[in-house]
C-alpha cells in the first residue's frame, strides 16, 4: 500500500512540475510573440501571485523557482535573474499578506498583485543596472525606452485583470472561498 501511496504523491509532484514547465514555455513562447501590448502580460507572475495568496507560500516558492529558471533560459537577463526575482516577490507578497492583510478577498489579492508587479519590474530594473554596471550585460537601454515603460504599464493592467478572473473562476469553482474569506488558524 505504501508504494501505491508514494507513486500517487510522485506522480502529483510531476503533473505540477509538467505545469510549471508548460505554463513558462507558454509565456516565453506564445505571449512573448503576441503583438505590443499584450506581449508585456506576464502570466507567471500573475500565477505567482495568486498561488501565494491562495494556496500558500511553500507552493509559491517552488512554482518561483521552477518558473523562473525556465524562464531564464529564455531570457536576454543574467542566468537566475528571473527566478531570484520571482522568489523574492513571493517572499515579499507572503510577509505582507500574513502580517498586514487578514483575508482572501479580491481587494487583497488584487492591491498585493499591484505590489507584485511593482516589486518584480523595480527588481528587474535594479538586477539589469547592477549587471550592466559590473559589465554583465550591455542592454539597458532596452529597459528605460518608451516603449517599455508604457508596456510595463500593461503589464500591471493585464495582471490585475488576470488575478480578477483567476480569483472569479477559483470562487466560482471552488468551495473553499465562499461567502466567508477570513482565515481563521
Amino acid at each position: 500500500m505504501k508504494n501505491f501511496e508514494r507513486f500517487g504523491r510522485l506522480l502529483k509532484i510531476s503533473g505540477k512540475i509538467l505545469t510549471i514547465v508548460l505554463l513558462a514555455i507558454f509565456q516565453a513562447s506564445f505571449i512573448a510573440a503576441l503583438p505590443w501590448p499584450l506581449n508585456y502580460f506576464n502570466l507567471v507572475l500573475s500565477i505567482l501571485v495568486f498561488i501565494t495568496v491562495i494556496l500558500g507560500f511553500n507552493q509559491a516558492l517552488w512554482f518561483a523557482l521552477c518558473a523562473g529558471l525556465i524562464l531564464d533560459a529564455f531570457s536576454f537577463s543574467s542566468f537566475g535573474t528571473i527566478a531570484a526575482i520571482l522568489i523574492l516577490v513571493a517572499l515579499i507578497l507572503n510577509f505582507l499578506f500574513k502580517n498586514f492583510f487578514t483575508n482572501r478577498s479580491l481587494y487583497s489579492l488584487v492591491i498585493l498583485g499591484l505590489i507584485g508587479n511593482g516589486i518584480y519590474i523595480l527588481s528587474l530594473l535594479i538586477f539589469n543596472f547592477l549587471f550592466f554596471i559590473f559589465g554583465a550585460s550591455d542592454n539597458l537601454e532596452k529597459f528605460f525606452s518608451g516603449d517599455n515603460v508604457f508596456g510595463l504599464i500593461w503589464q500591471i493592467f493585464f495582471g490585475i485583470i488576470s488575478l480578477t478572473t483567476m480569483f472569479i473562476l477559483f470562487n466560482f469553482l471552488s468551495k473553499k472561498m465562499k461567502s466567508v474569506f477570513v482565515d481563521v488558524k
